[in-house]
């Protein structure tokens, strides 16, 4: 029973973090002088019960400290399960959302970084649930494993970074140091830095609107690429400035965050060099450009600045899978249907492995491509062996077959999904666009249910638990929730 002991001290050490991490809602309810009988005690009593249980969880210490490859795909999916179930504790105790499917959908959008949510009206929330839902977002963007794994001493061995593999979005992960732990916490630097000079553009900026709180959440909800806003139109209330800054730290946190670290060591031709991020910023260029010129000869919106203004944002936000909206692009101002299969094609791809978005990643995309066409070589010249390559290195083969089966089980899951909520009797689009906003954790789909300026409380309570587990399943990269499915993944050692 080892290995389960050290499945529970682990979700214990989890749970305990995210008890700490619930006090600083409370202490922004503190701020805003919130009822002590509604939200403070909310967030009170959740966080005391999970360090409590977390704490029990760690009485009894694992004789050793090994984790197999399958003891940690049950810690990470179930450390994000319930990550979701206790975040989702204050909203059903305050009252905001009585409803548990409703509450659970709203906190595993939230940890995801999915965006997607079920509140009608966001701006009559108090001000602790509404810095909880971005701060949330901020939370999951990184992953809570590399959190635990930053402020943890390296395991010595080794099973840190089988966990790292568990939770970290790309078809392969790698050590920028010797130490997963320096590893976790030299990612967490950069994406400290990040929020924290975005916050500055956005504060001290000539935006009006742009208050302490907006620039906070927003920033939140930017670096964790999730999309939770404080006001009822998303984005569209604030300044071009702010949408500007948000749109460019939107594309920033869709690069993978090694790039970042390449440069603070002066490894700059390698960035450069890096096929996965010329990609990236080829398709937002094009994507802009296709959109830009399709909203000016249909002349939608009044001058130029706007088409391309609402253009970059959206490809950014889309691209990025944050599912902020500086417009409602599918119902007030409709967009043309060439736009519509841009941002189809921008839900699908998603940005480069290794940074706080979801979806397939541009890095599985450009895999399964040249696995395509090397295909089509081989038919032509059967004795020819060629290894595929990115930036000049080989990819092993069973990077490529993972990529692969990745792209399988995520078009199946993608399509059960649809069938599943399509009971609630809903368009095809509405289905579809919402199964892949939030198997991909983008948040908006397409149409007046779920575009941009809808939200998810018209689906029943059965399609939002579907559609929370298809959240968590494309968070955590499809295989670790299946694994749990397998009862080998269950046996002791």
């Amino acid at each position: 029973m080892n290995n389960y002991r050290n499945i529970f001290n682990t979700i214990g050490r989890i749970l305990r973090v995210e008890s700490i991490l619930m006090l600083i809602p409370l202490i922004v309810g503190v701020i805003y002088k919130e009822a002590f009988t509604s939200t403070l005690l909310a967030f009170s009593v959740t966080a005391l019960s999970s360090f409590i249980i977390g704490t029990l969880l760690n009485i009894k210490k694992a004789k050793s400290h090994r984790i197999l490859p399958r003891e940690s795909f049950i810690i990470v999916t179930l450390a994000w399960i319930l990550m979701s179930l206790v975040g989702c504790i204050p909203l059903i105790i305050s009252g905001y959302v009585p409803n548990f499917f409703d509450a659970f959908f709203e906190m595993c959008s939230g940890f995801t970084t999915t965006g997607a949510t079920i509140l009608t009206d966001v701006e009559a929330m108090p001000h602790s649930i509404l810095f909880w839902r971005s701060f949330s977002h901020w939370i999951g963007g990184m992953g809570v494993i590399v959190f635990i794994l930053a402020i943890l001493p390296d395991n010595k061995e080794g099973s840190n970074m089988h966990i790292l593999r568990a939770e970290s979005p790309g078809p392969q992960v790698g050590k920028l140091t010797s130490k997963i732990s320096v590893t976790a916490r030299i990612l967490y630097l950069i994406y400290v830095a990040l929020t924290v000079i975005e916050f500055l553009f956005l504060f001290l900026g000539p935006d009006s609107k742009m208050d302490l709180f907006s620039s906070i959440t927003l920033t939140l909800g930017t670096a964790g690429t999730g999309g939770f806003g404080v006001l009822n139109d998303g984005i569209a209330s604030y300044a071009p400035y702010s949408q500007y800054v948000i749109a460019i730290f939107m594309l920033l946190f869709g690069i993978n965050f090694s790039l970042f670290y390449m440069i603070l060591i002066g490894k700059i031709k390698g960035v450069f060099k890096n096929e996965e991020l010329r990609l990236y910023l080829s398709i937002v260029v094009i994507s802009v450009a296709i959109i830009t010129v399709s909203l000016t000869m249909n002349n939608i919106y009044g001058t130029f600045e706007e088409r391309f203004r609402h253009s970059l944002f959206q490809v950014a936000s889309i691209i990025s899978t944050t599912g902020y909206a500086t417009t409602d692009y599918t119902i007030a101002t409709p967009w043309t249907t060439i736009c519509f299969m841009v941002i189809i094609f921008l839900m699908l791809t998603g940005p480069c492995a290794g940074s706080t978005g979801g979806g397939i990643k541009l890095s599985r995309i450009s895999i399964l491509f040249k696995s395509a066409i090397r295909k089509i070589k081989q038919m032509i010249s059967p004795r020819k062996i060629e290894p595929l390559r990115d930036s000049g290195a080989v990819i092993e083969e069973d990077v490529v077959q993972g990529a692969e089966s990745f792209f399988v089980l995520y078009m199946i899951i993608l399509f059960v999904c649809t069938f599943l909520i399509s009971f609630d009797g809903k368009d095809l689009v509405t289905n579809f666009t919402a199964s892949l906003s939030c198997i991909s954790n983008i948040g908006p789909g397409l149409g007046n249910v779920v575009g941009p300026a809808g939200n998810f409380s018209e689906f029943s309570s059965f399609s939002k638990f579907i559609l929370s587990i298809t959240m968590i399943t494309g968070r955590l990269e499809l295989f670790p929730m299946l694994a749990l499915f397998n009862y080998k993944t269950w046996k002791t050692r």
